[in-house]
């Protein structure tokens, strides 16, 4: 007997599917991706549905981005039987919580997960501290983990991760680090991989921005996202000085009350020799802070338009 389920869409009147339906209609890569964006607001009663279905045997992409999926529904993905080949699974604006991370933590389903994204999951410190110390997930490439609240005791504990060393790409903005987070961050000998740092909104200043500085395991980093966290002119002035990011190729600076002093000081810098992309949008660093950037011998392979302020 096929089963049916109900889904929602937003608070309107719901309307009855057959789950194999659904799953038919999105799965393509003969049975290897599966993207449910576009499907409606599943919820958990959905999902636990969906992890019965033999159709996600195959399964190696899977796309549930806002579906209001809840610790049941983690719990359910994570105890699917038909869910071994996951690599990559998108939990972005669902509801997570601790509960349902810890359940995500625990899964084999996650032994070959390369890719996990938690984008606005509301997993907070406990839920980021769980899959810090998950042996399962020893294999993860890509960790977006933005606005969760994880807080310093988050950024702790995947400094401190000894299953994050082939991580390449970590992604904690909007997350309230602040400076003690990045002191944390900066003290880890555990992510030697690391090419792609995202940490965005932060209020990290300028002090947060030395503690960057100090982290051996970002020699090997090609983007850095700094944006909107109040560095200001001593903040930039610090990041010329490292010696750390020489193989750095896109830096986002945006939104951090840079000024002009701080732009020229940028422009004399030799730490950057291989920066390609600079994006200084929402700074007012001054028609000479621009002009002194662009005609830079140091920065001479940036290609993006440099402006002199954001308006």
């Amino acid at each position: 007997m096929v089963m049916i389920f109900v889904l929602f869409f937003g608070r309107t009147e719901g309307f009855a599917f057959d789950i194999n339906a659904l799953i038919l209609k999105d799965i393509k890569g003969d049975g290897t991706l599966l993207d449910l964006r576009n499907s409606g607001v599943i919820s958990d009663m959905g999902i636990r549905e969906l992890a019965k279905s033999r159709l996600l045997r195959k399964v190696k992409h899977l796309n549930l981005k806002a579906h209001e999926i809840g610790n049941e529904g983690a719990i359910a993905l994570a105890e699917s039987k038909y869910l071994k080949n996951l690599e990559v699974i998108n939990l972005n604006q669902n509801r997570i919580g601790s509960e349902g991370a810890r359940a995500l933590a625990s899964s084999e389903n996650f032994k070959n997960l390369r890719v996990l994204k938690l984008w606005e999951s509301s997993i907070g410190p406990e839920g980021v501290e769980a899959l810090a110390h998950s042996e399962k997930l020893s294999n993860l490439e890509s960790l977006d983990l933005t606005g969760n609240g994880i807080g310093q005791e988050g950024i702790k504990a995947i400094a401190e991760s000894v299953y994050f060393k082939h991580l390449k790409e970590l992604k904690v903005g909007k997350n309230n680090l602040g400076r003690e987070g990045m002191r944390h961050l900066s003290k880890s000998h555990h992510l030697p991989a690391l090419t792609d740092l995202e940490v965005h909104d932060n209020q990290i200043g300028p002090e947060g921005v030395r503690w960057i500085g100090k982290a051996v395991f970002l020699k090997k980093l090609q983007r850095l996202n700094l944006k909107k966290n109040r560095m200001g002119n001593t903040g930039i002035q610090i990041l010329s000085r490292f010696p750390v990011l020489q193989d750095l190729s896109e830096l986002d600076l945006q939104w951090n009350e840079i000024g002009e002093e701080g732009a020229v000081e940028f422009s004399k810098s030799k730490a950057f020799p291989n920066l390609v992309n600079l994006e200084l949008w929402g700074n007012n660093i001054g028609e000479e802070g621009a002009r002194s950037i662009r005609e830079s011998e140091n920065l001479s392979k940036i290609k993006n338009p440099i402006y002199s302020s954001s308006q």
